[in-house]
């Protein structure tokens, strides 16, 4: 929903394990951005305050997130409540209500499934939900009136979108490469970028493609559109797509062309283009860049090549092999029967450095590996040791649980006699939090060994039948002649290879002896 006044404002309460008093330390979550938002928040922040007290409950943190819009994706402290949530950090959400959650009927419905799958309860205040007390099965219904009613402030917002571009103004949130806004109005940027643009559009015209054209500029140094509009994550290479999305803009003719793309709905970040005859365009509405015959010319030929490109043939290991040091996936090249990086093939030396593996070279490896699993797995000697082995391991972990147990019990006491401590004011609030989440992060690293411990001995009890089970496939691959896409699928899970052209294979079964 968007935020219209100080009653829109969105506040998030999450609680922990730890327990203390929560009104100690609440300002370090608080950043009001308008006085009235700050009254409204303070207001309710009072009103969990109160709650915490009668529960009982630890506060782990405050997620305040004041935006506009129908957007889940730009609220920032919204992501870290899923990261935090996903990760366990917390026993249960508290918020106002659903709303405050999440404004469309998919992020609420993964909210609601990453907290099952946790442990994790959602109450809200408005007792619309309250999965403590089993109150889950009106969820549904309110998330689809909660996206109801954001979908309608979208529209709101693209009505009021389209009329200024009736108007003439520009809207978007970055002007197109080569011009500046100023006033919402569109000029040719005094820099370099409106001659780089005309020589994107010379190159296409005379026969060089997207890849060539970006190739050219990542080598010379010019700093891409993102770069010069000064975004966080602009990259220094150029990519064809870029050089296609300039090609294809018809801003640089003069004409100020906009509602060409819309999403379809309040909760897809997707974009998807709209007919020709509901775009808005303003004839001449700004200094050209580009002739409109050179234009028209630039986009027959686009059409023109888009019908001649064939399909590219998938090969063997596409998918399967990637570059170790740019983790880039590597392509095949007939020219040298195996595979080169795709970023070295696509920028060159700048990017990365040369590297090649032949495929018939990977096919006789993963056939000889494959070929060793099988000898183990049909070796009797080997099951008779791997059992032993694995009874081995089983008492050691057993041994190493009953060491868990005691030392959970041991902090279990530490963190009794800090809230004591604190109880007859014998240590302050702020030594109080460090010691409590020192002892916290203790019984967590325990707890979580206790489950790997739990899991190992589990893994041990059906490795026998797993190895058997693992006879079972590969001797349906019997005789192994040769490498196809069935036995890739089954046996590999993927292959690095290094700038030396070693490969660096990943089994899905791990049993081969180094």
């Amino acid at each position: 929903m968007g935020c219209r006044n100080s009653e829109d404002t969105l506040l998030f309460l999450f609680f922990g394990d730890s327990k203390f008093w929560p009104f100690m330390s609440y300002t370090k979550y608080f950043i009001p951005s308008k006085e009235e938002q700050k009254t409204s928040l303070e207001n309710q922040q009072r009103y969990f305050f109160n709650v915490i007290a009668e529960k009982g409950w630890d506060l782990y943190r405050f997620y305040v997130d004041v935006e506009t819009g129908t957007k889940d994706k730009k609220r920032k402290n919204l992501l870290q409540l899923i990261k935090d949530a996903k990760e366990r950090k917390f026993d249960i959400i508290l918020s106002k209500e659903l709303s405050r959650l999440a404004r469309n009927g998919k992020l609420s419905y993964e909210i609601k499934d990453i907290a099952e799958k946790n442990n994790i309860h959602i109450v809200t205040f408005d007792n619309a939900i309250n999965s403590i007390d089993g109150n889950i099965h009106m969820f549904g219904l309110y998330a689809w009136l909660y996206e109801q009613e954001s979908q309608r402030t979208s529209e709101r917002i693209k009505a009021a979108l389209f009329t200024n571009a009736k108007k003439g103004d520009f809207h978007g949130s970055n002007a197109p490469y080569g011009y500046k806004v100023i006033d919402k109005k569109l000029y040719p940027s005094e820099d370099t970028t409106p001659h780089i643009t005309k020589r994107i559009y010379d190159m296409y015209l005379s026969g060089m493609g997207f890849d060539s054209i970006a190739r050219l500029l990542t080598s010379e140094g010019v700093p891409t559109p993102a770069a010069v509009a000064g975004k966080v994550n602009a990259g220094e290479f150029w990519h064809g797509s870029t050089i296609k999305k300039i090609l294809m803009n018809p801003h640089y003719t003069g004409d100020l062309v906009q509602c060409r793309e819309t999403t379809r709905s309040v909760k897809s970040e997707a974009r998807h283009p709209l007919p020709k005859e509901k775009h808005v365009i303003i004839k001449d509405a700004h200094q050209p860049l580009i002739s409109r015959d050179d234009f028209e010319a630039v986009q027959h030929m686009i059409t023109t090549r888009k019908k001649n490109i064939t399909k590219g043939k998938k090969h063997l290991f596409t998918n399967l092999l990637y570059c170790s040091d740019c983790g880039t996936g590597m392509w095949y090249r007939q020219n040298r029967d195996g595979y080169i990086c795709g970023r070295y093939a696509r920028y060159g030396k700048n990017a990365c450095c040369q590297r090649t593996i032949k495929e018939k070279h990977l096919q006789s490896l993963i056939l000889a590996d494959v070929t060793k699993m099988s000898l183990l797995v049909n070796s009797d000697s080997f099951i008779k040791d791997f059992n032993a082995t694995s009874e081995e391991a089983k008492k050691r972990a057993q041994k190493d649980l009953l060491k868990i147990d005691k030392n959970v019990e041991e902090l279990k006491l530490k963190k009794k006699r800090y809230l004591e401590l604190l109880a007859a004011d014998a240590i302050t609030h702020e030594e109080y939090r460090d010691a409590a989440d020192a002892t916290q992060e203790e019984l967590k690293i325990l707890s979580l060994k206790r489950s790997e411990l739990n899991a190992s001995l589990q893994d041990e009890t059906y490795m026998n039948e797993k190895v058997l089970e693992l006879r079972r496939v590969i001797n349906s691959f019997l005789p192994l002649n040769e490498v196809t896409d069935e036995l890739l699928h089954c046996f590999v899970n993927r292959i690095e290879v290094d700038k030396n052209g070693t490969p660096k294979i990943s089994y899905r079964f791990s049993i081969l002896p180094d």
